[in-house]
Formats: C-alpha cells, sequence, structure tokens
C-alpha cells in the first residue's frame, strides 16, 4: 500500500493497493481513512477494466462502480472527492475501526 497526499480536510489518509507483486488489470482498491474514524474501502476501475470484464457476454452488473479514465493519483483523488461529495456509503465497503 501507499499513500495519496489529499490536503482535504475530510480525509485522513488515501492508501493505494499497487504493490508491484499484484497484477494490473485496470482496477484498484483504495481504502480512504476520514478524519472521524470511520474507513472505507473502493475499487476504483478503468473503462478497458469493465469492457474486460464484459468480455462477450451482453451485460455486467456491480454494485458501486467508480470508474476513472486512467489511473493516475490524480484521478483516484478526484473520484474518492465525488464519492465523498455523494455520500461514500454508496459507492465503499465501510469497513471495522482499527484498534491503536
Amino acid at each position: 500500500m501507499r499513500s495519496i497526499d489529499t490536503e482535504d480536510e475530510r480525509i485522513a489518509s488515501l492508501l493505494i493497493a499497487d504493490e508491484e507483486d499484484l497484477p494490473f488489470e485496470g482496477s484498484r482498491d483504495v481504502e480512504v481513512r476520514l478524519r472521524d474514524g470511520r474507513r472505507f474501502v473502493l475499487t476504483v476501475h478503468t473503462l478497458e477494466a469493465l469492457e474486460a470484464r464484459l468480455g462477450g457476454a451482453p451485460s455486467f452488473v456491480s454494485p458501486r462502480i467508480v470508474l476513472v479514465r486512467r489511473m493516475s493519483d490524480g484521478a483516484l483523488l478526484h473520484a474518492v472527492r465525488s464519492a465523498l461529495d455523494q455520500g461514500l456509503e454508496r459507492f465503499g465497503t465501510l469497513q471495522a475501526f482499527i484498534e491503536e
């Protein structure tokens, strides 16, 4: 996991799962830790990743789609901020609190 600086008063940290040993298939898991203590995991996809998952099927159905034009820190931050503005609960999965 690596961290992205957000400079957003709502976000305590933004962690991206992009280890070199993980295959890149156009999707990334993003852990969003909010300043209020909640944390969510979002799966962010590129259009190419969704097309690959569609394959030859006539449809693809998935809840909580978060789409970026290309996988970049700026696009990921924009996606997270947009999800926060619309209610992060609609796009991410709430995680258990961390005992530190």
